[in-house]
């Protein structure tokens, strides 16, 4: 019985480690400009319950760098979690719906071809 117990254990948390990998981070082929439309804290993983770097005013201006591959949801909005750079060197994720992405330039893909998985 407790074998058949640790083997639960283990195939439940191996699941779980499965389901997060699959949203793969996609470096952006370019940073992108962003400000803040509203306050937001910048958090250590793209989860609204990871802990949280910094908090920032609405206005800030942030360096996006990279992106999940897959939508999230945060607080009802659907949207996608970028990594984002501040002035001082500091990174954290942020969900789109706080952000206002300035449009990227001529030429400029938001997703790195080399960086993204088969289908995407």
């Amino acid at each position: 019985m407790v074998s058949r117990s640790i083997w639960t254990a283990t195939l439940i948390l191996v699941s779980a480690a499965l389901a997060a990998a699959a949203n793969v981070e996609l470096k952006l082929s370019a940073p992108l400009a962003a400000t803040l439309n509203e306050a937001f804290c910048l958090h250590e993983s793209p989860d609204g319950d990871s802990d949280i770097i910094m908090c920032l005013n609405a206005g800030a201006p942030l360096t996006l760098v990279a992106r999940l591959k897959d939508n999230g949801v945060l607080e009802g909005e659907e949207g996608h979690w970028y990594k984002a750079e501040v002035a001082g060197g500091a990174e954290g994720w942020v969900f789109s719906a706080y952000l206002d992405i300035q449009p990227a330039g001529e030429g400029d893909a938001t997703v790195d071809p080399a960086n993204s998985p088969e289908g995407d």
